[in-house]
């Protein structure tokens, strides 16, 4: 796989084209009457962007992480793409047979976990961050599929899915990167008081020994 590839792959997870899609699947929801299911989905993707921004901004700012786990955040690319694709391909088959929407549900992680190895091949996240990622991003999805206990309707309005499809594919000068990681470092020294965040390499330092 060449290094152009997984940018594309890693441009999938990026926060300001996901953002805006899980409002649209909030507001699909709405439209259809799935009250229950869009106060769900809202409230859980709501609490985990709130959950990686946390984890990002304790390690941007007061150096809090695991060096044994290399982890200085949770992966925002994975936990995005893997819950607001996962939702997004279920909902059109949400009316159908479990085997069409367990394929469905199937076919949104997986693609959430590959935008989690291209991070891995960019070198972006560690392992234990990009895990954390996908499995945050895998019960958010999970969420409203199971809870409310009744059968989800036929949605209408089907172009939704593919207007969110092409978004994805078709503006890659969206959501870049570095947009979103340079307004976390900015947030992580406002809310610290520092001039400059941590770096990885600083969980990796001798500690220094206590007398």
């Amino acid at each position: 796989m060449t290094h152009a590839f997984w940018l594309s792959v890693t441009h999938l997870g990026n926060s300001m084209l996901l953002l805006p899609a899980a409002l649209v699947l909030a507001l699909w929801l709405l439209a259809d009457g799935e009250r229950a299911r869009a106060l769900v989905w809202a409230l859980g993707f709501g609490a985990a962007v709130l959950l990686v921004l946390a984890s990002k901004l304790a390690f941007l700012g007061w150096g809090l992480g695991s060096a044994t786990l290399d982890f200085t955040g949770i992966s925002g690319h994975a936990t995005m793409a893997t819950s607001v694709i996962t939702l997004a391909l279920w909902l059109p088959f949400a009316h159908r047979g479990p085997r069409v929407q367990a394929a469905a549900l199937a076919t949104g992680l997986a693609i959430g976990v590959l935008v989690g190895i291209s991070r891995l091949v960019l070198r972006a996240h560690s392992p234990s961050e990009v895990v954390a990622g996908c499995l945050l991003g895998a019960l958010v999805a999970w969420l409203p599929v199971v809870w409310p206990r009744v059968a989800a309707r036929r949605l209408r309005h089907r172009w939704v899915p593919v207007a969110l499809a092409a978004s994805l594919l078709m503006t890659p000068q969206l959501g870049r990167p570095a947009e979103a990681h340079g307004l976390v470092v900015r947030m992580a020294m406002q809310v610290s008081g520092r001039n400059a965040v941590f770096e990885r390499s600083t969980l990796h330092l001798p500690q220094p020994r206590t007398p």
